[in-house]
């Protein structure tokens, strides 16, 4: 990616936060929501030994699990906003608890090089909407976990934590937009103080490496 092109992205990166974060969600029965996060949670609870196999070329991502975190989870393929910021999930009540791709970035799951995208929603602390995803990973996911990515046909690799980083809203952030450095997995996710609807002061980011070993 051209020089130009991530100060563009990065630029636009203060709308992260109103495309991340629901003011209101999308209207739809509160049992719904409940369910969709206790799934999550009983999922998270009791964590399988997770397999990492060495795929033979790269996949696209549709669930992730998170031992201890959260899992399996649905990974959306998704596009770009105007900005040419990757949109997150829906916000739906399970949108809520999905993970949003930049399939417009082309890097998959096992690419040889760049940063595999994600996004997730987190909400209002106080529980008025209830929690999501990106509430969880805040609390939750550390330094050294390690997550399973799945994809079509059986296909799966791991990636571990290495690095997480809190900027403020209005940084840059020029590794999460890498397209050509080494093969990484970045989650990035707003965090902070919520200063208003869809308005937060940081975002949180978690970047992870490739991990192979037989299973």
């Amino acid at each position: 990616m051209r020089t130009s092109r991530v100060a563009a992205l990065l630029t636009a990166g203060a709308l992260l936060g109103g495309v991340l974060v629901a003011a209101a969600p999308v209207s739809t029965a509160a049992v719904s929501a409940a369910a969709v996060s206790a799934a999550a949670v009983r999922a998270s609870a009791a964590p399988r030994a997770l397999t990492c196999p060495q795929p033979d070329r790269p996949f696209t991502p549709t669930s992730i699990t998170i031992p201890r975190v959260v899992g399996p989870t649905r990974v959306l393929a998704l596009g770009r906003d105007a900005h040419g910021v990757p949109k997150p999930p829906p916000l739906t009540d399970r949108g809520k608890w999905q993970f949003g791709w930049d399939r417009e970035s082309h890097i998959r799951a096992g690419s040889p090089r760049g940063v595999v995208r994600l996004t997730a929603h987190t909400y209002p602390r106080d529980g008025s909407y209830g929690l999501a995803l990106g509430n969880r990973l805040l609390t939750r996911l550390r330094v050294g976990a390690t997550l399973a990515v799945a994809g079509p046909k059986g296909k799966r690799m791991c990636y571990r934590v290495v690095r997480r980083v809190s900027v403020r809203a209005e940084q840059s952030v020029p590794s999460y937009y890498d397209s050509s450095g080494r093969p990484r997995l970045a989650i990035l996710v707003c965090s902070g103080v919520r200063r208003g609807p869809g308005d937060w002061s940081h975002r949180t980011i978690w970047f992870a490496e490739p991990v192979h070993r037989a299973g």
